[in-house]
């Protein structure tokens, strides 16, 4: 595959993903480089943000200004098979390269335009960065504590995200191309879109429970009483109790009091009532003995889910990592050597990651002509009817919780047969957390699914899936390590079945390395990835957390990344592959830049809470009403002067030393005071439509309550309403990206356990309606009419 890419700052990690899996990707610049070279952290004279998500990539340089640029940009999009840009709508129109239009002139090329809302919309013009996103997507309401502002998420978690879905868009359209249509297509991705869809289920869990006339919880606490954090003799760790089974593990632990045997406490809720002034002090007594790596080790042989909350300097000294080669030690800039993030996959046990350093300005110009000599050949006739690029694909889904589930999700929305694998012996947790048979948070991941309830821990359960994994495209698994293999169910086990078989692996801190039976969910991931201790003010000390439960909804996008390169390779190759993501990695991939700033500065990276060292005044500001929010980013003297204009000009801003970026740096806290002032007349909506038209990156921090009447995401057909059996009317997060190729993705509601069982077995498994009732009866099949349990 080759892969031009004027991606800039935004979503950069699309080509970084495609050439980690095998493209050629051509990163194109203008003379002098882009703009993303330049952001922080930076090492002397390199740009870390950029060196991470540019490594496997070779650079050429076109200066679009001049028609001999726009003539070469033309020429290696007639040779290549995918663009991937980020420019703003309309802004390469003048210069006869609006992405629309060349995808219409180069009809086999698959085009990526990817920006910040989209092409249509109101917002469609607006001017962002990052956190602006995180803000409006409904990421950032849930993060730290009430009586402080909340916490901007570190990294480029909205650009990273868009990255990582921007890869899945492209391998969609180019799978269409090359399973069907012989043509490419223009997909317009949406950074707010694909990061809304990351944030924890929560529209779809407010609109369910404003439907049912309750309250919504919408107020920021912190890690809560479900992912808490405690301290330790060296640090701290996150502690997750859930089930039963966890409990008396920890009940055992603290030597089995009488006062905790009622089975009362065996409940989440149960606790909660007791939680701070008993288990609290308890666990705090107890932990208090231990370093929190060696907490952690006897947590986890114990049962209970527990991980360490890791600086950044102590993830690059941790032997789970280096084991794993999760570090790679390599040339990250020119004559500059370090430990370096290795990559997001593991294809058939090697690494799908780094192999060489992101490239200097326009350091492969000579070679990119003669190594892509021949244009890629045009489709003929005309353009089939738009459909589903998975139709006619079959996908078992044994996914639970938030990791598998998504990318059986994605798989389902755009076309496949997904079938869900599951058993009341071992249900989908998620299902479960309302207290029936399906909940919000389950249906958004398990919509347009169909389930087979199977007990594949019988024989004759195991034999039948096995005949379904015959017939089968892809599957995907987040079981705990081993857990397949020991059902008979392995890669070797279905490969042995299907030679063409895609299974798709994800495990919390992998499949390998002293910490690979690890169990955990997606806050358990945090810690030992750096991110939770990155997340936090400055100056240290317990971080104030979130709820959310991020990676979860991502590392479920890298998965369907990952099976989609695996049908692309099968598709040449004729023979499936063995695709393995580690939940941990996926953080370790977004917060790369820092790591690998620590380093080479051993001792530099440390929280910055919600100030940034690329531009001043950077922060949260509280607007009027309850618990309203707007961020707002001045990245430069153009920024800062658009805020000026829209505060009235106050004479305090004329101030000749707040007219340098390090001037207001240095006077960030008498920034932050007057722009407080200001912002605490003003409505979060009214700011951020007055600082936009000024040019100014601003966005109101939206609520889940603000999304169903958000103008934009209902100008773009974000929230999709669907009647789910079990739960009621709701809202569901729409798509991320459209594409006239493409028709709707298909969003119906989830299934009921075993709704599917009968129609699946006769028509997959060839079984006789005798033979299904005998399985029925035997306990090896499960059903639930399409009606609910009681029906």
């Amino acid at each position: 595959m080759r892969v031009v890419d004027t991606a800039d700052e935004k979503a950069e990690l699309c080509g970084r993903m495609l050439a980690d899996l095998g493209a050629d990707v051509v990163r194109v610049e203008r003379p002098g480089g882009g703009d993303s070279r330049r952001i922080p952290p930076r090492h002397g004279e390199h740009g870390l943000y950029f060196a991470v998500r540019n490594f496997n990539k070779r650079s050429a340089v076109a200066d679009l200004s001049s028609a001999a640029g726009r003539d070469r940009l033309l020429g290696l999009l007639e040779r290549s098979d995918v663009w991937i840009d980020t420019s703003r709508p309309g802004a390469l129109a003048g210069a006869g390269l609006d992405p629309a239009e060349v995808s219409a002139r180069l009809p086999h090329l698959v085009v990526a335009s990817i920006t910040d809302f989209g092409q249509t919309g109101p917002y469609r013009d607006w001017t962002a960065t990052d956190d602006v996103i995180v803000a409006l997507s409904g990421e950032l309401f849930r993060s730290g504590v009430a009586g402080l502002p909340p916490l901007l998420v570190p990294g480029a978690l909205a650009y990273d995200v868009a990255g990582i879905f921007g890869a899945f868009a492209v391998l969609a359209a180019h799978w269409q191309k090359i399973s069907s249509t012989g043509r490419g297509q223009h997909l317009d991705v949406s950074v707010l879109e694909a990061t809304a869809q990351v944030t924890d289920w929560s529209l779809p869990n407010y609109s369910s429970i404003r439907g049912a006339g309750g309250n919504y919880g919408q107020v920021r606490n912190g890690h809560g009483p479900v992912y808490p954090l405690y301290p330790c003799a060296d640090g701290y760790v996150r502690l997750v109790i859930l089930s039963p089974r966890q409990w008396h593990a920890m009940r055992e632990w603290l030597g089995e009091p009488e006062f905790l045997q009622d089975p009362h406490w065996d409940t989440l809720l149960g606790r909660m009532s007791i939680q701070h002034d008993i288990l609290d002090p308890m666990f705090a007594e107890l932990f208090s003995k231990y370093g929190m790596a060696e907490l952690s080790d006897e947590a986890q042989r114990r049962g209970i889910v527990m991980t360490p909350c890791l600086s950044a300097g102590e993830v690059l000294r941790t032997e789970h990592y280096r084991a794993r080669r999760s570090f790679v030690d390599e040339e990250v800039a020119p004559g500059v050597t370090a430990p370096i993030v290795s990559g997001f996959f593991e294809v058939d046990g090697k690494r799908a990651g780094f192999r060489r350093r992101a490239p200097a300005v326009g350091e492969h110009d000579a070679e990119i002509e003669s190594s892509w000599p021949d244009p890629r050949p045009e489709p003929s006739g005309a353009a089939p009817p738009p459909r589903l690029p998975f139709e006619g694909m079959l996908v078992l889904d044994f996914g639970h919780g938030g990791v598998g589930v998504e990318a059986g999700r994605l798989f389902a929305e755009y076309g496949a047969d997904v079938i869900k694998i599951e058993s009341r012996t071992y249900p989908d947790f998620m299902r479960l957390v309302s207290g029936g048979e399906i909940s919000a948070s389950f249906a958004s991941s398990s919509r347009s699914k169909r389930s087979l309830g199977i007990n594949v821990k019988t024989d004759r359960g195991a034999e039948l899936v096995r005949r379904l994994v015959a017939k089968a495209d892809v599957v995907i698994e987040n079981n705990s390590t081993g857990t397949m293999a020991d059902l008979g169910l392995g890669y070797e086990d279905l490969r042995a079945v299907n030679p063409g078989i895609v299974m798709v692996g994800s495990q919390l801190m992998g499949s390998s390395g002293p910490w690979a039976s690890w169990l955990g969910y997606g806050p358990s991931t945090r810690p030992p990835g750096g991110m939770t201790w990155l997340w936090n003010f400055p100056g240290g000390g317990m971080p104030p957390g979130s709820m959310v439960i991020f990676p979860d909804h991502l590392a479920g996008r890298v998965c369907a990344v990952g099976a989609l390169a695996g049908l692309v390779a099968r598709q040449a190759g004729g023979t499936g592959i063995h695709v393995e993501v580690a939940q941990v990695e996926t953080v370790l991939g977004m917060m790369s830049h820092f790591f690998l700033k620590e380093a080479l500065e051993p001792g530099s990276v440390q929280p910055e809470g919600n100030r940034r060292e690329r531009g001043a005044p950077w922060g949260v500001y509280q607007c009027s009403g309850e618990e309203r929010w707007i961020v707002i980013a001045c990245r430069d003297d153009t920024d800062w002067a658009g805020l000026r204009r829209a505060m009235g000009n106050p004479e305090w801003a004329a101030d000749p030393d707040l007219a340098t970026a390090a001037g207001r740096h240095r006077r960030h806290d008498e920034l932050d005071s007057h722009i407080s002032a200001w912002t605490a007349g003003h409505s979060d909506r009214d700011l951020t439509h007055l600082l936009q038209a000024e040019g100014v990156p601003a966005g109101m921090m939206m609520y889940a309550s603000d999304q169903p009447d958000d103008p934009h995401l209902l100008a773009r057909g974000y929230p999709v309403e669907v009647h789910q059996p079990g739960v009621g009317d709701m809202l569901l997060e729409g798509p991320a990206f459209r594409s006239a190729a493409m028709t709707d993705p298909v969003i119906t509601h989830a299934p009921w356990l075993g709704e599917h069982t009968r129609p699946i077995a006769r028509d997959l498994l060839g079984l006789s309606e005798e033979e299904t009732e005998k399985l029925l009866a035997d306990g090896v099949l499960e059903e639930t009419p399409a009606g609910g349990p009681t029906a």
